[in-house]
């Protein structure tokens, strides 16, 4: 990891005359308070790539940093106008859903070279040399854009109050258990779905609370499957990538279909499809009861 701090810092400097310092290992002091040390960095850095990692996820340390970053961007960034500085980057192979609040930000998984992300950037610096190499030309690229319009910091005293961007010890005890974290009941994935909205808006909504959709693996299993129940009509996985924010992805696909096929078809297809893929028959049948009936609406369309 040092490793690829060291080159990631040499890329930044390819692209901006500044002085580039990072927030990570040698930054750390020999026998100083880590816990104050890195809330400071997060309170205070002008980008943050984080390096997505089972044992990342797993970290409530890792899961506060993001949400200090998450509190700045909230209260300076609230519309994202200008170059993101909050960039995650697949750094081992992800076997488990993603929280919530990863799933909501645009991964770097489409930056040269393409598919790194089913391995990883550490398995790309000791197999594809000149990938990684590449790889780090362009995320330097991003954070010296970032970097560029710096992101105002948060009081230390402040970046203390803020919560974990997520549970991490929760991910850990569900994976000890053997299950997945994440709502399982049919109520769980309805809640807070108003049944006044657009009914594409609904079944996106129900979609969109699936973690498990957000593995490389499920994801295509469930766009082959629903492919299959069309007829034979293919979903192509690039154009519905996981490392779209989960939300803006389905709602996509849905309006997709929703343009060729009944809104009964559609539903039930969507429905079956999650069912024999996930397995989580709580999702499949918030989907179903979202089906017209006689006297409701005939569309998807908003």
């Amino acid at each position: 990891m040092l490793r690829f701090h060291a080159d990631l810092e040499r890329a930044v400097r390819l692209h901006t005359d500044d002085h580039v310092t990072g927030i990570s290992g040698p930054h750390l002091r020999q026998g100083g308070r880590w816990r104050e040390e890195l809330l400071e960095h997060c309170a205070t850095a002008a980008t943050m790539v984080v390096l997505l990692s089972e044992t990342q996820l797993d970290s409530e340390w890792c899961a506060r940093e993001w949400g200090v970053f998450e509190e700045r961007l909230r209260r300076f960034r609230p519309n994202g106008e200008v170059a993101h500085p909050l960039l995650p980057l697949v750094w081992t192979p992800l076997s488990g859903p993603l929280p919530p609040a990863v799933r909501a930000r645009q991964r770097l998984d489409w930056v040269e070279p393409v598919g790194h992300a089913d391995r990883g950037v550490l398995d790309l610096m000791y197999t594809a040399p000149d990938g990684y190499r590449a790889l780090c030309f362009r995320v330097g690229g991003l954070v010296a854009r970032a970097m560029s319009t710096p992101l105002p910091p948060l009081p230390v005293d402040e970046a203390g109050s803020v919560r974990p961007a997520w549970d991490a010890p929760e991910r850990v005890r569900a994976r000890a258990n053997g299950r997945r974290p994440g709502p399982r009941t049919k109520e769980c994935f309805l809640e807070g779905l108003d049944p006044r909205t657009p009914l594409e808006y609904r079944v996106a909504h129900v979609l969109s609370r699936v973690p498990v959709l957000d593995e490389e693996h499920l994801w295509r299993s469930f766009l082959s499957r629903l492919g299959e129940l069309r007829g034979g009509r293919a979903q192509n996985p690039l154009h519905w990538p996981v490392t779209e924010p989960t939300f803006d992805r389905v709602s996509r696909l849905v309006e997709h279909l929703s343009h060729q096929h009944h809104p009964e078809d559609t539903i039930a297809w969507l429905s079956r499809a999650l069912r024999e893929t996930t397995g989580i028959d709580g999702a499949a049948d918030a989907l179903a009861s979202l089906a017209p009936g006689p006297e409701t609406e005939r569309s998807l369309e908003p």
